[in-house]
């Protein structure tokens, strides 16, 4: 058994993995193999690399992708990157043929060390509600429940927002609302998940780089009625998956039903130009209001899921 970190040469039997191991995921969202072959192999360019590397090397990692390997083939593997306080652990996946032989364990450790490394207090994954034998693995390692999660999923076609005041009150998204956004989400989530999870400024602001690397395209909305952003919606739409993204809606206690109305069909009408079949969002469960939005916009309960912690000490 050798591990060691995700190589180009990996990535048909990463796509064929995800395939075995996540197929409720992989139904929702519409998984293209090519194109995930091809944002991968793009992220694992020199150039990608070098700039990643560097970060690296100044404290500041963007992600580790793990891997185990057993004779001289990809049997586990899963991604790592970092939060401001937290190790975010996703696609857990084992090769069929080697399970139950402690690798899934193995990779988690390993993922704990390199957090801890990193200077991060926790690590954290989501799992499926129904998976029991990845909630007892996990939990056998010390991983809680932090919060329970939503996907919601709505169809096309994706209407227009209606027209109004409500709709004039959506415009885009500015660098300098962030503050304000971040103080409206701070007041509605419970401590623990403040402590594990805090929303930063920063993670309302899209990168240039990661869409150029994710060959993906974003925007993002606010409602804005004269006196600052008081609520936010962002979208992604990507070469990976048929499904566009958004993200869990922020609304501040004075936004009315009309505007959330509007700013989710704003968001709607940006997925219906770049001819996504489905939008999809995760919403966690304190966030009632924004999962009352979507699903007034024609959205359904998808897939319900757990987001697990634990301390990397």
């Amino acid at each position: 058994m050798i591990q060691r970190e995700f190589r180009r040469s990996d990535v048909s039997r990463l796509v064929a993995l995800l395939g075995e191991g996540f197929p409720q995921e992989e139904a929702l969202l519409g998984i293209r193999p090519e194109q995930v072959v091809a944002v991968t192999k793009r992220i694992y360019r020199w150039d990608a690399r070098l700039f990643l590397g560097v970060l690296r090397a100044v404290g500041h990692p963007v992600f580790r992708f793990l891997v185990t390997e057993e004779d001289r083939r990809l049997a586990a593997t899963t991604l790592l990157s970092f939060a401001p306080r937290t190790g975010w652990v996703s696609m857990v996946v084992v090769d069929p043929a080697y399970r139950r032989r402690g690798f899934a364990r193995l990779l988690l450790e390993r993922a704990r060390e390199l957090a801890r490394r990193a200077g991060k207090g926790f690590v954290a994954l989501d799992v499926l509600q129904d998976n029991g034998p990845a909630l007892a693995c996990y939990r056998s390692l010390g991983y809680v429940p932090l919060r329970s999660n939503t996907m919601v999923a709505r169809e096309s076609p994706f209407d227009p927002p209606p027209p109004g005041a409500a709709a004039a009150s959506v415009r885009p998204f500015e660098r300098a609302d962030a503050r304000g956004l971040v103080e409206i989400v701070a007041r509605t989530i419970p401590p623990k998940i403040g402590e594990v999870l805090p929303m930063r400024a920063g993670s309302l602001t899209s990168s240039g780089l990661t869409n150029r690397l994710l060959l993906s395209e974003s925007a993002a909305w606010v409602v804005d009625r004269g006196e600052g952003a008081e609520a936010h919606l962002a979208a992604v739409a990507g070469a990976s998956t048929q499904a566009a993204h958004l993200s869990s809606p922020i609304l501040g206690p004075g936004v009315g039903h009309e505007e959330a109305r509007a700013l989710v069909g704003r968001a709607l009408e940006w997925i219906g130009q770049r001819d996504a079949p489905r939008a999809v969002a995760m919403v966690p469960e304190e966030n009632a209001a924004g999962r009352a939005a979507l699903l007034d916009a024609g959205f359904r309960d998808a897939l319900a899921l757990l987001t697990l912690y634990r301390s990397t000490s």
